[in-house]
């Protein structure tokens, strides 16, 4: 796996029992509304060996834009600037917000939305039913059956160069 032209190995990701590595940009509505699901689920995994990681992308955002929007929107985890999309393109991302979850081998276990509260853009549900990114590291903690392996990720599209 490639983050910003840096080869990550195996053993990049096998100190943690799952890495979720999620695509943001900071234009993106629904990318501001998620920081604090994101920020709720880093608390929530604190001391499961679980990590976040958010990615911003191409070039298009200057680096002063990303920061303002990881202060503003008070993100707390890690972010890597993916300037020529290699990690973008290694996943497969077409969405902001969109999150993968990669277990301790390496392996993304799943792909998608982080859980059912956006219908489509602009629709919302009142109330959140699937919780997909919890349940997967839930899954992963436990030693259990992922249960879900793709969603689709509802959010703006990632235009890949």
């Amino acid at each position: 796996m490639y983050v910003d032209g840096t080869e990550k190995t195996i053993s990049d990701f096998e100190k943690y029992t799952a890495t979720v590595i999620t695509f943001l940009s900071p234009e993106c509505p629904l990318s501001e509304n998620y920081t604090k699901t994101l920020n709720d689920l880093e608390m929530a995994f604190k001391g499961n060996h679980v990590r976040f990681l958010h990615v911003f992308s191409g070039t298009y955002y200057s680096r002063d834009t990303i920061q303002q929007f990881i202060k503003t929107y008070q993100v707390k985890q890690e972010f890597v600037i993916d300037e020529k999309y290699h990690l973008a393109k290694q996943l497969n991302a077409t969405i902001t917000p969109e999150s993968f979850v990669v277990n301790a081998s390496g392996d993304v276990v799943y792909s998608g939305a982080i859980d059912n509260w956006a219908v489509d853009l602009g629709q919302k549900r009142q109330v959140i039913t699937e919780f997909y990114v919890r349940d997967v590291l839930r899954a992963l903690i436990h030693q259990q059956t992922i249960p879900y392996a793709k969603t689709q990720a509802i959010g703006c599209f990632l235009e890949i160069h």
